[in-house]
């Protein structure tokens, strides 16, 4: 399998490391980032090790300007051209809270971390590569849907799609862009939105994860991590024509509205 080139971010847990292995395993030599420099430097060896990739870690926050603009720098340092970038967020800091009692600081965060820092990345890879790049950009069905508990996130991840398609047309010859609707994972992020919410109501964690997690699925379960990865891995790949689109990976659980 020929080599590739590819940049994860929020790649230290969750959905980011999910991706980096499912990338790391199709024989893209990696940069990640992520805020934990401890915790990344560990998974870039990991996965060095296990898949005989080249793995650089960049220490980054996707609210700071000059992170993402040396994530950038960095990214282009190792690779002539990119050609997978996919990008996993934290949560804002607030979340689980009630939209409106979110703090300006808040609220200017959260753009920053899920659409400015896209923004910039994919404009500086548009500048720079010479051929086209596939970026993945992960969000979550409850942007079609909000909830209170992740409504900061849920109504500023909703622009995704949009910048998608808008940027998908723009340059046609240099980015194709993806949104990936995640239904709900055991990430460790999202344990500690649980875990929150199950004791604001009296729950046992595992209690609320069966009862208002998994029962949003007909299926009435979680993802796993090895279908995630299984449809990152294709998506990396998938048709050029596959592009500007909105891909749902939810078991159902989106309500029809």
């Amino acid at each position: 399998m020929a080599k590739c080139s590819a940049v994860v971010t929020g790649a230290s847990s969750g959905v980011g490391l999910a991706a980096s292995r499912a990338l790391a395993s199709r024989g893209c030599d990696l940069v990640i980032a992520a805020r934990d420099a401890a915790r990344l430097s560990s998974v870039a060896g990991e996965l060095s090790s296990k898949f005989n990739v080249r793995v650089r870690a960049v220490q980054a926050d996707l609210t700071r300007e000059d992170d993402v603009r040396r994530l950038i720098s960095a990214a282009y340092s190792e690779f002539e051209d990119i050609n997978v970038v996919f990008m996993s967020y934290g949560n804002p800091r607030c979340e689980p809270c009630e939209p409106l009692d979110a703090s300006w600081d808040d609220l200017v965060d959260a753009f920053k971390m899920y659409v400015a820092s896209s923004m910039l990345i994919m404009g500086g890879v548009a500048s720079r590569n010479r051929s086209r790049a596939t970026v993945i950009l992960t969000s979550s069905f409850s942007s079609r849907a909000p909830m209170w508990p992740t409504g900061v996130s849920d109504v500023i991840r909703a622009s995704l799609p949009a910048l998608a398609k808008l940027v998908s047309r723009r340059y046609p010859e240099k980015l194709r862009v993806l949104v990936l609707e995640l239904g709900s994972f055991r990430t460790p992020g999202a344990e500690r939105l649980i875990g929150r919410l199950a004791e604001a109501e009296g729950l046992q964690a595992e209690r609320y994860w069966q009862e208002k997690v998994a029962s949003l699925s007909p299926l009435r379960r979680l993802g796993s991590e090895e279908e995630l990865e299984e449809l990152i891995s294709w998506l990396a790949f998938s048709p050029d024509y596959l592009t500007g689109a909105v891909i749902e990976f939810d078991g159902a659980s989106t309500p029809c509205v």
